[in-house]
């Protein structure tokens, strides 16, 4: 191997000094470089590329991804100069981290049984280092040997006596991420299994209130290793029982609707443990409660047997819709108006709340999206009561039936964002090449709206695919989605408009500009082409009479947690039943899905 540039031994010693198992701690640890020779760049690239690899459920997986212009995932993977200089600095470097993340790449790339024997060996002594450092990176270093060991069936049984020392010797805060670790890649006996439910008990402290959520997050991890120890679960849920006593302790007015909720749920677990006379006393005090608890919100819910209709409605056609190809399955929600609400029913039902409720008894006050109060007038309140119908009636008919659908047909395989892509492309307008401007860049040639649409499908998508593959919303973060798709609808509304022969240009201030968005929705050849329920979804997703989600990504008014599947998923939709329309040509009229 060549010798680097003198230029960046610095950056060198600052890799040798990584103490850090931590991707954040680590990558602030690094030497930046002023400049080097055309080799040592060379080196720097690659040093660089090994860096963007995080562990995620066992597997060293690109830190970012992208698409072309034609939406497609380009897939990045190590050169052969890489691999070479890779080898190089497995044998070079003398930190373990290192040697366990160049191992392990190596591994990954070549299949070479060699590269995960050492990736083992390197991955077991940062876990034996960080037992007196970083303990919260135990859980992830671990499953990475798991992952390796189970693929390659090295070092099995030495992989799982470290896993069952590790899960004996660490604190209790941490038993349950091992255990979604063991779960993911398993190599543990049955034998093994019923050893750890054994000991699971002793994982709890009941001295005080405070452990009442650590309680109940280590038992509902019990009741998944029960189940696949086949064990019974009844002393587990005689345990959630008890457990629900810190907070009985804490609500002791039977007015508290708190009180009423929680001993619902003690009866419900006493009866799954098989304590049968302590649950029927629970459920007589339960009872009683309803005649006395004050709720401060109104509260509706279907009763048990309205909710297996409910249920088995949803049931019945999410398997009617998934036994067409997947082309039919999007088209359905692209164009069926059942799965949409009626604006002219929403309002009138609207006018019956309010003419029904206590709105025409008290002045009402309501807070905006950043804690503004606002004294309402009676159109605010009526249109108030038209949003909030209209959202239930959304996740009713729509929403439910969509999220089953979907998370059903990932799991069937007829659903992916390669399958979403393909019909975006064959089956809607939005694969069509047209010219945009005068100023019709070359680049633009060979782009499309999937090009424009693209990275935020694939975000939503990726990580509703792998949320559904891995049954865990941890990776789930939609901001990406949300914030791109919404802000790109306009535009292709507008695009929409100007191929059906529509004017998208109006006169304000004595100028000739392009409509916004509002004036967009009830543009009149929207209207022509379009259903009021697909107006007013769009209506309602984007604009101030609704969700307002334009305005509110526009001006970063969102928070955290507003950035949800479900609102990713009503986004979606909005393209979907926008593009149920296709061309022939640019200057051709419409032709239906």
């Amino acid at each position: 191997m060549k010798e680097v540039d003198e230029s960046i031994e610095e950056f060198y010693n600052s890799l040798e000094g990584i103490g850090s198992t931590n991707i954040w701690n680590f990558h602030r640890q690094l030497a930046s470089i002023n400049g080097t020779d055309a080799y040592g760049n060379e080196r720097l690239v690659s040093e660089r590329k090994f860096l963007f690899y995080n562990l995620n459920k066992g597997e060293l997986i690109l830190n970012a991804q992208i698409t072309d212009v034609k939406g497609r995932v380009v897939k990045t993977s190590l050169s052969d100069d890489d691999l070479t200089y890779l080898e190089f600095r497995l044998n070079d470097t003398f930190n373990i981290w290192l040697k366990a993340r160049y191992s392990h790449l190596l591994w990954q790339e070549t299949k070479h049984n060699k590269y995960a024997a050492q990736a083992i060996d390197h991955y077991n002594l940062c876990i034996l280092k960080s037992k007196t450092g970083e303990i919260n990176q135990l859980p992830i270093l671990l499953s990475a040997v798991l992952h390796i060991s189970k693929k390659t069936k090295i070092k099995i049984d030495e992989t799982r006596e470290l896993t069952i020392e590790l899960l004996e010797e660490i604190d209790t805060s941490l038993k349950c991420d091992v255990l979604d670790v063991i779960f993911e890649n398993n190599i543990l006996s049955n034998s093994d299994l019923k050893k750890i439910a054994d000991d699971l008990p002793n994982w709890l402290d009941y001295t005080h209130g405070g452990f009442y959520f650590s309680n109940k997050s280590k038992l509902s991890k019990g009741l998944e290793l029960y189940a696949k120890a086949g064990v019974s679960t009844k002393v587990l849920y005689g345990l959630l029982a008890e457990n629900e006593d810190f907070i009985l302790e804490q609500h002791t007015d039977d007015t508290d609707f708190i009180k009423y909720t929680t001993l619902g749920l003690k009866a419900k677990f006493l009866k799954l443990a098989g304590r049968n006379e302590e649950a029927e006393k629970i459920f007589r005090e339960y009872t009683r409660l309803k005649q006395s608890v004050k709720l401060h919100k109104v509260s509706s819910q279907l009763s048990d047997e309205a909710h297996e209709l409910f249920n088995a409605m949803l049931k019945a056609k999410t398997e009617a819709i998934l036994e067409m190809p997947t082309y039919q399955i999007l088209s359905y929600f692209a164009l069926a108006e059942e799965v949409l609400v009626d604006p002219i029913e929403n309002q009138e039902r609207a006018k019956e709340s309010i003419s029904n409720s206590l709105y025409q008894l008290f002045s009402t006050s309501v807070y905006d999206i950043n804690s503004n109060i606002k004294n309402i007038n009676d159109a605010d309140a009526l249109n108030s009561e038209y949003i909030k119908n209209y959202s239930i009636g959304h996740v009713v008919q729509c929403w439910s039936l969509f999220l089953r659908v979907f998370v059903e047909g990932i799991l069937a395989g007829k659903l992916n964002y390669y399958k979403i892509h393909d019909f975006l492309e064959q089956h809607t307008w939005y694969g069509m090449k047209f010219q945009r401007s005068m100023t019709y860049n070359q680049l633009d040639s060979d782009s499309t709206w999937i090009t424009m649409l693209a990275p935020g499908i694939h975000n939503l998508f990726s990580q509703f695919e792998l949320s559904v593959l891995m049954d865990t919303n941890k990776i789930n973060n939609f901001i990406l989605a949300i914030d791109s798709l919404t802000t790109k609808f306009e535009g292709a509304l507008r695009d929409f408009i100007k191929l059906s022969h529509g004017n998208t240009t109006t006169l304000k201030n004595d100028e000739l500009v392009e409509q916004l968005l509002e004036d967009l929705i009830d543009n009149p050849k929207i209207k022509e082409l379009f259903t009021l329920r697909d107006i007013e979804l769009f209506k309602y997703t984007f604009t101030k009479g609704g969700r307002n989600l334009r305005n509110n990504v526009a001006h970063s008014f969102l928070q955290f947690s507003d950035y949800d599947l479900q609102t990713a998923g009503l986004v979606f939709l909005c393209f979907l039943r926008l593009g149920k329309y296709t061309f022939e040509a640019a200057t051709d009229e419409k032709d239906g899905l």
